[in-house]
């Protein structure tokens, strides 16, 4: 996004991770790699776990067991970064985490296979942000005057996205 005028904004959207003026989403994928959840696009210094809260994808869990899509103790997978297994487990559903090596030394081999498997997985929510990055309305640099409905953009492109090859063949 281009760099606000105001302060605030520019404070509020400013993330230290990518040393820039950014906005984030919240995307959900089924194992196929279809889009299945995008959030409101927030600004880039909040946390992700204030986006999981804010974003409504609590209530939509909730929602997806009380109909019987998904049944307590199923999994979702999220990076390392997410710290929100409270919120996930409060729904009555398993976070899946890789795990991460601590210091230098030597990942166990439990660890090893649990890191490969999750980033198997991991690689369809990769790809599926590749291709709703792919349009031009979304991967440029985003105007200030376009802020107003840049998220409504964001959820139409990310459901067109569905609709687009895959981009490496499964």
């Amino acid at each position: 996004m281009e760099r606000p005028t105001s302060l605030v904004l520019q404070s509020q959207s400013y993330s230290s991770y990518k040393s820039t003026n950014t906005l984030k989403s919240l995307v959900a994928c089924d194992p196929r790699g279809a889009v299945i959840f995008s959030s409101a696009l927030f600004t880039g210094s909040m946390s992700d776990k204030e986006i999981v809260r804010e974003s409504g994808l609590i209530p939509l869990l909730e929602k997806q067991i009380e109909i019987g899509y998904l049944q307590r103790g199923d999994g979702l997978m999220a990076d390392k970064g997410f710290l929100i297994e409270d919120d996930i487990k409060s729904v009555g559903l398993q976070l899946n985490l890789p795990p991460f090596a601590r210091s230098k030394r030597q990942m166990p081999s439990g660890d090893v296979l649990t890191t490969k498997r999750i980033a198997k997985h991991r690689v369809h929510v990769e790809r599926a942000i590749a291709k709703i990055k792919k349009f031009k309305m979304v991967s440029d640099r985003i105007p200030n005057t376009r802020l107003g409905n840049i998220s409504q953009i964001w959820y139409v492109v990310s459901v067109l996205s569905n609709f687009q090859p895959h981009i490496l063949k499964q």
